[in-house]
């Protein structure tokens, strides 16, 4: 599901501590060389493309960075950089962090039956159980699609934001920049008073789900089927943020959210199911399977 627009912004994120102009020229220049084919609209995290693998763009992307990041260094004063220059006796070494395998191995990120890592990294951990054939996403970035799509028509998807940070619930999805609020959602309940407040989503009543042996509450949000993105701020239409930049918006008018949301030892995990009218009963059912079936780690 990636797009270039997508690889785009997940490398400029890695950038925005340090930017340089002649690391954007190092990423541009990749990322001109990468083939385009217009694609649907799509909106989760990390997406993968019917041109190139998901694998392949993440191998140039991490290729854009690395290229910056050393030109980023050489730019830099020899003096050091920080509020504390205080220089050592030797440099020490830092570790890396490392993904979690897979209970089952993920090749070009179709992801076969059985239990795989949806996400291990900072925030809370988790795995779900594949129910059947035709899954795709990459071991813990946090998002699963059947067959690797998640727009208009039929698209099915989750996306997960596991209490990585502040959630901030939009007064209006379309004007998004401008509705922000002051103070994030402390608690499930918050949160979800938030979403059913917002404008034009004929939310319904919220339930009560339990997730993983956690309470929580879900409720279903839907894009108006006449919504124009490019009339919405920055052609985005957004339901809520996670943190810094984290945000969920949407693929395509029409399109339907069941939204869970539980307290895991005080970290509100947010699960989003995304689907459509024309998503297929027997999809729709593997989706929820997948859902129910999280654990946390």
């Amino acid at each position: 599901m990636s797009t270039q627009r997508d690889v785009t912004r997940i490398v400029r994120s890695w950038l925005k501590v340090d930017a340089h102009e002649s690391a954007d020229r190092v990423l541009d220049a990749v990322l001109d060389a990468l083939p385009a084919t217009p694609q649907r609209r799509v909106s989760w995290l990390a997406r993968r493309s019917p041109v190139m693998s998901t694998t392949m763009r993440i191998v140039l992307a991490a290729a854009a960075v690395a290229a910056a990041a050393f030109i980023g260094y050489q730019a830099l004063p020899r003096s050091g950089v920080g509020t504390n220059p205080t220089p050592t006796s030797s440099p020490s070494a830092t570790s890396s962090p490392t993904l979690a395998p897979t209970a089952t191995a993920a090749p070009a990120g179709l992801l076969p039956p059985g239990t795989h890592v949806l996400w291990d990294s900072a925030g809370v951990p988790m795995t779900v159980t594949i129910p059947g054939p035709g899954w795709y996403g990459e071991p813990g970035n946090g998002f699963i699609t059947k067959d690797d799509t998640s727009g208009a028509p039929d698209g099915a998807g989750i996306v997960v934001f596991p209490g990585i940070g502040d959630l901030f619930v939009y007064g209006d999805p379309c004007q998004w920049t401008s509705s922000r609020p002051d103070t994030p959602a402390s608690t499930v309940d918050d949160f979800v008073a938030a979403l059913a407040a917002q404008p034009s989503r004929d939310a319904t009543q919220p339930v009560g789900i339990t997730v993983g042996g956690y309470a929580g509450k879900s409720i279903t949000l839907h894009v108006p089927d006449d919504a124009v993105f490019d009339d919405c701020q920055r052609g985005e239409f957004r339901s809520f943020v996670a943190g810094v930049d984290a945000a969920r918006y949407h693929q395509d008018p029409g399109q339907i959210d069941e939204v869970w949301v539980v307290d895991v030892n005080g970290k509100l995990v947010v699960i989003d199911l995304g689907y459509f009218p024309g998503t297929p009963a027997a999809d729709l059912a593997e989706l929820r399977s997948v859902a129910d079936s999280i654990v946390f780690e």
